[in-house]
């Protein structure tokens, strides 16, 4: 498993997403107010132009400043 692009992030200060985090971030919630999950990853995270995940421990997680980038886009085309 090559970590470069992770330790590259991290040492750039790069900030990382479950896919809980990126669903609250992208104001993906329930009615309680809890994230949705199911939501970002059935309907967001698939979607061939979202960020590509980085598996680390089992765990997918997503560069904050390249979700962002991605919701700027998405703010733009529509």
């Amino acid at each position: 498993m090559d970590l470069t692009p992770l330790l590259t992030a991290i040492a750039a200060g790069d900030r990382w997403l479950n896919a809980d985090a990126c669903a609250v971030y992208l104001g993906m919630v329930t009615p309680e107010g809890k994230p949705n999950r199911r939501g970002f990853l059935e309907r967001v995270a698939c979607r061939p132009d979202f960020p590509a995940p980085m598996q680390v421990g089992g765990h997918r997680a997503w560069r904050k400043s390249e979700v962002d980038q991605w919701a700027l886009n998405q703010r733009k085309a529509g």
